[in-house]
């Protein structure tokens, strides 16, 4: 039963490693995807759970996704069952080898992006003059850690020596463990935080345990019982078939590589803290004070908010034109010409559209507490 599980799981992930699009690696993967099952991950959503034109991206936790994890536990039960075992046999030593360079890349992706400061982005205005207990847990999460590049760093260089650690076959083990604790603690954060990516890191954690399956009970045997063990050293990948799997295997981690530090290289930026934003970016305090509108922010993304004086928000994106021009469209699809101003020297900016103005004067909102770069060495130094 144990060796029929193993087996089905060893598809399972094979099939996901093939057809689960990886973004950061292009659309390619997508569309294969789509083509082959979309159309069926469609009608499924319909009859299952009733919703017509569903969003067919397979983005972790959508309806999307949860069907198509279905179709691939069934297509990798088929497989499993209707092939004969000494094929299967092949097929797991292959999905092991293929789960730790995925793992590999996907750590490198992470781990990167965290260095680099591009996962936990540093808050916006918008975040920041908000209320603690206004603001979704996910948005909570993110912003906190957003607020230390040094802990970003961190985290991801401890990703990256694991991705490091599982590419070098003798100190394998050694990084599938450290990302077994890893995935752990994404999982959790997921989970207890809300992050909708929940689905996408067990799936992740379950990689990484089965990736150390010949490896448990030598582990089990050396730290608790405290027996000399040794652990299995035989390559799955032997014969004539290994010059050929090194050149994919190097092809694919080389490919990705590039794929994932070529957007730093060709901006020049190594900490998203610091990267450009839009010439009109920051927040505002409204100067009439008897007006329920009480700031205005400028998003990187183009967007413009409004936070009335109940932290109530309503974003607008936006396009700049000539002389001030601004079409603004929001969530309906309603679009509204708005002249801005912009007086530099008295921090204050000026929006017109038909009989309306708003004057709001620019608030210095780098200089808040949260992103004040504090370190104290003893505690008493602390204010």
């Amino acid at each position: 039963m144990s060796d029929k599980l193993i087996s089905w799981a060893g598809t399972f992930f094979l099939l996901f490693i093939f057809f689960f699009p990886l973004d950061f690696l292009g659309d390619f993967q997508r569309e294969i995807t789509v083509f082959l099952f979309g159309d069926l991950t469609e009608w499924i959503a319909n009859i299952v759970f009733g919703l017509e034109n569903v969003r067919i991206d397979f983005s972790s936790d959508s309806i999307s996704m949860l069907v198509f994890i279905g179709i691939l536990l069934v297509l990798s039960l088929g497989i499993t069952t209707l092939v004969s075992p000494k094929y299967i046999q092949k097929v797991l030593s292959f999905s092991k080898e293929a789960i730790v360079v995925y793992l590999a890349v996907v750590l490198m992706k992470y781990g990167f992006d965290k260095v680099f400061k591009a996962q936990f982005y540093l808050p916006e205005p918008n975040i920041l003059y908000s209320r603690f207990g206004n603001l979704d847990r996910d948005i909570l999460f993110w912003s906190t850690m957003g607020v230390s590049r040094s802990y970003s760093v961190w985290t991801g260089g401890i990703e990256l020596l694991a991705a490091l650690l599982i590419l070098i076959y003798r100190t394998r083990v050694l990084g599938l463990l450290i990302a077994v604790g890893i995935f752990i603690n994404i999982v959790a954060i997921n989970i207890g935080f809300d992050i909708s990516v929940k689905l996408f890191s067990l799936i992740l954690l379950l990689m990484t345990v089965f990736a150390l399956k010949d490896d448990w009970i030598p582990i089990f045997h050396f730290l608790v019982l405290k027996k000399e063990t040794k652990l299995n050293e035989t390559r799955d990948v032997q014969g004539m078939l290994r010059p050929l799997g090194v050149f994919i295997k190097t092809a694919f981690l080389g490919s990705s590589l590039v794929l994932i530090l070529f957007p730093y290289i060709s901006s020049g930026n190594y900490n998203d803290d610091i990267s450009e934003r839009p010439s009109i970016h920051g927040g505002f305090k409204n100067t009439d004070e008897n007006s329920d509108l009480q700031y205005i922010f400028f998003h990187r993304n183009h967007y413009l908010i409004l936070m009335d004086k109940k932290e109530q928000m309503r974003d607008f994106h936006y396009a700049s034109g000539p002389r001030g021009l601004f079409l603004l469209k929001d969530d309906d699809g309603k679009e509204i010409h708005m002249n801005i101003s912009y007086e530099k020297k008295d921090s204050l900016i000026i929006l017109n559209w038909g009989s309306g103005e708003i004057r709001a004067k620019e608030l210095n909102w780098k200089k808040m507490n949260a992103l004040r770069p504090l370190f104290h060495t003893v505690i008493e130094k602390v204010e």
